[in-house]
């Protein structure tokens, strides 16, 4: 016992314990402070903001007390020692980008925008934070040039062979910052990955997975993290870049007996109907991508295309649709040309059919 109240004595300790014991009566202050808050009858939005403030008046109190328990006076014979002045320096200025950063963040979300604007405007002051921390860093730590010169020269060759896969990664980032092959909200396919971009960070996209193991353009619910390093590798499709419309194509097999040409007007009719919309639309995008790809579309109304099959006529609609509602616009059309259908005696719906003869039969009937 005595000996364990001999480490009480040591000035460092005692300060130590002072500071722990201070911290856990202010935890239990903030908490009681916000049942007490909880239990007011006010709205939700302003219960937090006296949550927030309860917490900040007591971490401020908390901060004189550490003032006061360590005198920092005594706290700067530490600085003598030149790597712990340099952390503490190098701690000073995470603490001031972080709360610069804060503050940033706090005035983008206070911001009357879209929601895909301020998480890009948050994403790049991460990013401007981030770069501006190790700009900090360089005075605090470095020594002559020439001395930082020979360092990177021996650690950048090291770098570039074990950390091959993560220097490609960033190189990725720095393309699709610089010529923004795909955006946030973006519908891309890259490799064997499908999906919406939610998220464009420093290694990584992070897509909302479509496809795989459900049919047509819907979302699994899955977040695929998708490296940058891949779009060096595999092509990269871009369903929404430039206009958000897709040439989608629904086929019918109808039987030779059937009026082809009264079916190829009611395809005509839904097609231009769940259509119409995009048309005018597309046309002023085209219009405006046309300056700066080789592209050109002639042809925006839909049209039916007419086939010969083994067993039947087939009739294939093509039409313009948003790349985010293919399969509804494809569900609407279906179920709007097999109720017309329906509604016909003249036009039926072919399928494949078998004819079986038993041993004898077809001689017979060649007889």
């Amino acid at each position: 016992m005595e000996t364990i109240l001999e480490y009480f004595q040591i000035p460092i300790v005692s300060k130590l314990i002072r500071s722990v014991l201070f911290f856990i009566l202010c935890f239990f202050v903030i908490l009681i402070g916000r049942r007490f808050i909880q239990s007011l009858k006010v709205e939700k939005s302003k219960l937090q903001i006296f949550k927030k403030w309860v917490s900040y008046i007591v971490l401020v109190l908390y901060g004189f007390v550490l003032v006061r328990i360590w005198a920092f006076k005594d706290l700067f014979q530490y600085f003598q020692n030149p790597v712990i002045a340099k952390l503490m320096k190098s701690v000073l200025a995470f603490g001031v980008v972080y709360l610069a950063l804060y503050f940033i963040r706090s005035l983008i979300n206070s911001l009357k925008i879209g929601i895909a604007k301020k998480h890009q405007y948050r994403t790049r002051a991460n990013y401007a934070g981030t770069l501006l921390y190790f700009i900090l860093l360089i005075p605090i730590w470095a020594g002559s040039l020439q001395q930082w010169a020979t360092i990177f020269s021996v650690v950048g060759a090291g770098v570039a062979l074990a950390l091959h896969e993560v220097l490609l990664n960033i190189a990725g980032w720095i393309y699709i910052v610089i010529r923004h092959p795909y955006r946030t909200g973006d519908r891309i396919e890259l490799g064997e990955v499908r999906g919406d971009v939610i998220d464009i960070r420093l290694f990584q996209t992070s897509l909302l997975e479509i496809g795989n193991w459900v049919d047509g353009d819907q979302s699994t619910g899955r977040v695929v993290d998708l490296p940058h390093g891949q779009i060096f590798r595999n092509p990269l499709y871009n369903y929404t870049k430039g206009f958000e419309f897709l040439w989608n194509e629904i086929s019918v097999l109808i039987t030779f007996e059937s009026d082809w040409e009264k079916a190829e007007k009611i395809l005509l009719k839904y097609g231009e109907e769940e259509s119409h919309n995009p048309q005018e639309t597309v046309r002023k995008k085209i219009d405006r991508m046309a300056r700066e790809y080789l592209i050109y579309f002639k042809t925006f109304t839909p049209i039916v295309y007419v086939k010969i099959e083994d067993s039947g006529i087939k009739l294939t609609l093509r039409y313009l649709s948003d790349a985010k509602r293919r399969r509804s616009s494809e569900n609407t059309i279906s179920q709007n040309v097999i109720s017309a259908f329906n509604k016909t005696t003249d036009i039926e719906f072919a399928y494949p059919t078998y004819r079986i003869y038993k041993r004898g039969e077809g001689e017979h009937l060649k007889s």
